[in-house]
């Protein structure tokens, strides 16, 4: 083989190369993405849901924050397990609501997990789900950091899944602001809001 043409080959090789790296560097990031979630898993449908702040026992305004705290078995993760970007809010409700959403932080939660301190960290978007049961998903951009959890406020609670009295969410009124509240009572039921995470 003359050198003319090992020249040509070892120029074709070099080009595919660089193309290759140069295609690789441009992918966009989503594409390396990884995405988790943290709240529910939504495994149940809604029941019996729906109780005003006041029937869960909280009786001051209307609004109240409920703090998704307790998820036993598979039923979610109460925390992030990273830090990242919510990208997407989904949840199961029994019928129609309002619900901002909001990420907080939570303390001192108490071995039974009915009572605890809680802020809120970042504010998310306001939804109204339709409520079918179904599964509904909103988009949603919110940094979160590892640690974190998922609280709604809302005067009525349509997003849960009651049957045992688990002590699934803590309950505050007024609602949470920037400093460390304890929290006024507890919704026996497991929050249905799920963030979905990329990290």
């Amino acid at each position: 083989m003359s050198d003319a043409i090992r020249n040509i080959h070892r120029l074709r090789s070099t080009s595919i190369l660089v193309v290759a790296i140069c295609t690789l560097a441009f992918l966009p990031a989503a594409a390396w993405a990884h995405k988790t979630y943290f709240g529910s898993s939504l495994d149940h449908s809604p029941a019996n849901a729906g109780s005003t702040c006041a029937q869960n026992g909280v009786m001051g305004p209307a609004l109240c924050t409920h703090v998704g705290s307790y998820y036993p078995g598979f039923s979610g993760r109460a925390q992030s397990k990273v830090n990242g970007t919510i990208t997407a809010i989904r949840l199961r409700a029994e019928g129609p609501t309002t619900l901002h959403i909001l990420i907080v932080a939570v303390r001192h939660v108490s071995s039974n997990h009915k009572s605890g301190q809680a802020k809120r960290v970042a504010k998310g978007p306001t939804l109204n789900p339709v409520g079918t049961g179904a599964i509904e998903s909103f988009p949603a951009h919110i940094k979160v950091k590892k640690g974190q959890e998922l609280a709604v406020n809302t005067t009525s609670n349509t997003a849960e899944y009651c049957s045992d009295g688990t002590p699934g969410q803590l309950l505050f009124d007024p609602v949470l602001g920037h400093s460390y509240s304890s929290s006024n009572g507890v919704d026996g039921c497991l929050m249905l809001v799920q963030a979905v995470v990329k990290y």
